[in-house]
């Protein structure tokens, strides 16, 4: 089985820890929370999951941070990115796409608590999309 680690920083809301936890057990993947520890050997794990929420526009610094010290780590590895914004239409896409561009992650998708389509477990039902996507589905 892949190994998935899910790296996050989350804001006051608690959105990105929720998708991130979300993620982290639809995949039996590792969770670390960044803005608790830094310190994170990715060494073990095929695919590195990042996850940041928007503040002002811009992703959260402790995942920038780790992504821009850790790129000789990432590198052969299935690195991706979700992220947890306000918006869900065109502005969405926009500001995913800059975010993506500025990690250097090119395989990213934005999430957004108020899309219309929701799983049963109260998540966007793109998550469940993203999720399909990742190598490292255990079912």
């Amino acid at each position: 089985m892949v190994k998935t680690a899910i790296l996050y920083a989350s804001g006051m809301t608690k959105n990105t820890k929720r998708l991130a936890e979300y993620i982290a057990k639809r995949v039996d993947g590792d969770l670390f929370d960044l803005k608790e520890m830094t310190l994170i050997d990715v060494s073990n794990y095929e695919t590195v999951v990042f996850g940041t929420g928007i503040h002002a526009g811009k992703p959260y610094k402790q995942v920038l941070g780790y992504v821009k010290a850790n790129k000789k780590s990432l590198e052969g590895k299935d690195v991706k990115l979700f992220i947890s914004c306000m918006y869900n239409d065109e502005k969405g896409k926009q500001q995913c796409a800059k975010v993506s561009k500025e990690f250097g992650i090119p395989d990213a998708v934005f999430f957004n608590k108020k899309e219309k389509e929701m799983n049963e477990d109260g998540f966007p039902a793109s998550v469940d999309a993203f999720i399909a996507r990742l190598r490292c589905l255990p079912y």
